[in-house]
């Protein structure tokens, strides 16, 4: 990770509020930016980053936000929604409003992202996305590529390096295939905790569509945390098992 002080008067920075989020938050969120090589600091309640690293971090944000289910990180701080217009919304022009309401704020900000790399001129209010109506059918195809998983969040600067490999998707598949037959089975416990060591849910091997493997990885958290769990029904983990096994059999 590269030098870099939150605290220095030129730096050019930007600033996420964290003063609602607990210790062992914040300390998972350190974790994430620090395996992406994010340099960040803190300056009170409040974490700065690199303004070349700010859709990096929303990205991280978006992820953690969803799965430890937090609120977002105050008003003060740049949701990655909320990003800068792609170009001026000509003040006379027809405009085509999306209620994007029940979107959540990483395919948000995919949207955003993806309307910007096509130089289509928009603004949010609230959760309502605007554009001109001469671009509705290039929106219209933006949309329907991040609804349906396509479009894949980058977390990193650029770098293919990062990609995981088609083997841990397969770990998954074959940790479903032994676990519903037999919970207890340690071999392909051992394949499910081995992939999920190194899965993101944010970042899929190369050919695997986003919505099917942040499904992949909840199936097998949840079945891990199952199967961990001393209390639990080991043969409750079997209808997890299978459903990860459906899920995945058409990759394989």
């Amino acid at each position: 990770m590269t030098d870099w002080n939150a605290n220095d008067p030129e730096a050019i920075r930007v600033m996420y509020d964290l003063s609602g989020w607990n210790f062992d938050q914040q300390a998972e969120l350190a974790a994430e930016l620090a395996e992406y090589e994010i340099p960040h600091g803190w300056v009170g309640a409040e974490l700065a980053v690199p303004e070349d690293f700010e859709s990096a971090t929303d990205g991280i944000f978006a992820a953690l936000e969803d799965r430890l289910g937090i609120a977002g990180c105050g008003d003060d701080a740049p949701a990655q929604f909320d990003a800068e217009l792609a170009g001026e919304l000509a003040a006379d022009a027809a405009l085509t409003e999306y209620d994007l309401g029940d979107w959540d704020s990483l395919e948000r900000s995919l949207v955003a992202d993806s309307l910007a790399g096509a130089d289509i001129a928009f603004r949010w209010e609230g959760d309502v996305l605007l554009v001109p109506t001469e671009d509705e059918a290039a929106v219209d195809d933006i949309l329907d590529e991040v609804e349906s998983g396509n479009v894949i969040p980058v977390l990193d600067d650029g770098s293919e390096a990062d990609k995981l490999p088609f083997e841990t998707l397969n770990n998954f598949f074959l940790a479903g295939e032994r676990l519903r037959r037999d919970p207890r089975d340690a071999t392909g416990l051992e394949r499910l905790l081995d992939a999920l060591q190194v899965a993101h849910p944010n970042r899929p091997p190369s050919g695997v569509e986003l919505g099917v493997w942040r499904r992949s990885c909840e199936l097998a958290e949840e079945l891990a945390d199952t199967l961990v769990t001393a209390e639990a029904d080991l043969d409750d983990a079997i209808p997890v098992a299978q459903d990860l096994h459906d899920l995945l059999r058409p990759l394989i």
